[in-house]
């Protein structure tokens, strides 16, 4: 039997790790089977706790998971609790520093230097989780990916879903102004600023049709967005000491080009959106912008808010403009599930017990969340539902040739700082190089800080 609860609100100052809580979401407490290792769970009843982020497919996946682990076991309960998308790391930084932190989590993967410099995750075994050595399970997943989940030969993370950004064309807009989205979809920047121009509709100053639209709600966003920006114009978030470097040359140069859209093309307008947390891409769905950068949309997505655009198909994932035609890249981050080490051992063991049968059935989870594809290289790319998916080979490609959102203990603050420095350029005209100073200034005290603390 399940039963939902609300999770509490609590007001906590957090000056251990990052600013803020976000908002609670919903909880369920569930009963759950531990499937294989009876030995981790002895006579007496488990209760777990587990939090991850609230997507309408990936939390509902889950949580049929940890339903069907139950219906295995009754001796052991999970308190499951979800929360948004952009909040849940606060959340869980919040947690640890009151000891309110639940036993199991799926982290963020931008979040996982600050949990591993902290020593708050419990290492996992390998063997539980079904690979024979460390080396089976690293081979598994992309390097790129495996370095953030492990540390001195250690696995902390098992990883879930690995996903890149497209740039999501509307292709009855580009039709309708004499482009062919296969052929004519923007290579590079120039022809990125170009096309969204073409597209753009207007009537006097009042924007009836953006060409391209940034996300401007969320500083989740801010960064995903603009991290393959700098790094194809040649910047990096910090340099090897640790300064943070977004203001130098190529920083100015990947901000140009951003503002570039609305400044230069007259493409965006950054004030008009309707985006919201749970649908960032809702602009680009109701047809009010003709491109949109946004991880893999799922179908039940688009049929929600746009069914014709569904039935009729005029929608296409494509790669991002790059500084040099056909070489661009995009975002891509994933998600681990994690323990906290702070959880007694029995606790630990009967989470990777339940992690292993969450993670034992991929065709199951591409059906349920695709387009989200899997950190996993065995057990689903080649199946048939998969390959017949609209446009998979462009968002695996984005996959495997995107670039990670920076690695930082100081994550938080610097996705705080770059939106509202974004905000200031983009809403108030602010000077580009003094405003970029400010957030690299920003980013420094707070890197600082860490250190002292």
């Amino acid at each position: 039997m399940t039963k939902i609860t609300r999770s509490r609100q609590r007001k906590v100052t957090r000056r251990t790790f990052v600013h803020g809580i976000g908002t609670a979401g919903l909880g369920a407490a569930i009963g759950i089977t531990q499937s294989r290792r009876a030995s981790a769970q002895g006579s007496a009843p488990i209760n777990l706790t587990f939090w991850t982020f609230e997507n309408p497919q990936q939390r509902p996946w889950i949580h049929k998971r940890v339903k069907l682990f139950v219906e295995k076991n009754p001796k052991v309960t999970v308190d499951f609790q979800w929360f948004p998308f952009g909040d849940l790391g606060k959340k869980i930084s919040v947690g640890f520093a009151t000891g309110t932190a639940p036993d199991g989590f799926v982290s963020q993967d931008w979040f996982m230097p600050t949990w591993l410099d902290k020593g708050l995750l419990a290492p996992l075994d390998v063997e539980r989780l079904g690979y024979a050595s460390y080396g089976a399970f690293t081979g598994d997943f992309t390097p790129a990916f495996v370095k953030g989940a492990t540390q001195d030969g250690k696995v902390y993370g098992y990883p879930l879903w690995f996903y890149g950004f497209c740039n999501y064309l509307n292709t009855k807009h580009f039709k309708e102004v004499g482009l062919d989205p296969a052929k004519d979809w923007p290579k590079d920047w120039k022809e990125f600023g170009e096309v969204a121009k073409r597209l753009t509709i207007r009537d006097g100053n009042k924007f009836m049709r953006q060409g391209f639209k940034f996300a401007m709600h969320a500083a989740q966003w801010t960064m995903i967005q603009f991290n393959p920006i700098l790094i194809t114009h040649g910047g990096q978030w910090f340099d090897a000491s640790g300064k943070c470097t977004v203001n130098n040359e190529a920083g100015i140069k990947a901000m140009i080009a951003r503002a570039s859209i609305a400044k230069q093309y007259g493409a965006e307008d950054p004030a008009d959106s309707i985006a919201t947390n749970p649908l960032p891409q809702m602009d680009w769905l109701k047809e009010r912008c003709s491109m949109f950068w946004c991880h893999p949309i799922p179908l039940a997505a688009i049929k929600s808010q746009n069914e014709k655009m569904l039935t009729e198909g005029y929608f296409k994932p494509v790669q991002y403009p790059g500084v040099e035609p056909g070489k661009g890249i995009a975002t891509t981050y994933g998600f681990n599930l994690v323990v906290n080490a702070r959880a007694p051992r029995e606790r630990q063991e009967t989470l990777q017990d339940l992690y292993r049968f969450i993670m034992s059935d991929l065709v199951d989870c591409w059906k349920d969340t695709a387009p989200f594809s899997l950190a996993r290289k065995s057990g689903w790319a080649d199946n048939p539902a998969v390959k017949e998916f609209p446009d998979v080979d462009e968002i695996i490609k984005a996959k495997d040739q995107g670039v990670f959102l920076p690695r930082t203990v100081v994550y938080t603050e610097v996705a705080d700082a770059m939106h509202r420095g974004v905000q200031k350029i983009m809403l108030t005209n602010a000077d580009i190089k003094s405003t970029l100073d400010e957030v690299a200034a920003e980013v420094d005290r707070a890197s600082a800080a860490y250190k002292r603390g």
